[in-house]
């Protein structure tokens, strides 16, 4: 991969992961908020689900962020994004039209969102400038080291 390429992949994954992270923590944010319309939705234990799916986001953006784990990072995304769409912005099941291409808009969007994550499994790992790159790194010559000086 070119220099241009593995930048621009740096900066991009981390515009990304950067939008997953800020969304887990806006779930901390506006907890409240968030909490009172999953339970309008019928969610169950709703301020447990906003929790647990802010703390999903957050892993999600900052493996993304650093290229830690990336594969359990797209996991988190998903499991957070996935019952978020299916359950709050059920579009199918609302009557009234403006509110109905409100919620159809966040599914959408929510479903591009989770496209864009999944897309991250089809590179190779570890990414290139990645935390997962410089650890696979400072192993190898750990190892190096340590057979040097053993023999």
């Amino acid at each position: 991969m070119s220099d241009l390429r593995k930048g621009s992949f740096l900066m991009g994954r981390v515009i990304a992961g950067f939008f997953y992270l800020i969304m887990g923590l806006n779930h901390f944010g506006a907890w409240e908020t968030l909490s009172t319309y999953a339970a309008d939705k019928g969610v169950l234990f709703p301020s447990l689900a906003v929790g647990l799916s802010g703390v999903l986001l957050v892993m999600g953006g900052v493996s993304l962020a650093l290229g830690l784990r990336p594969l359990l990072g797209v996991i988190c995304i998903v499991l957070a994004l996935l019952p978020i769409t299916l359950v709050m912005h059920n579009f199918w099941a609302i009557d009234e039209a403006a509110a109905r291409q409100v919620e159809l808009t966040s599914f959408l969007k929510n479903g591009g969102l989770m496209g864009s994550a999944l897309i991250f499994l089809a590179l190779r790992e570890p990414w290139p400038m990645s935390l997962d790159e410089w650890i696979d790194t400072w192993r190898f010559r750990q190892r190096l080291r340590h057979a040097r000086e053993h023999g």
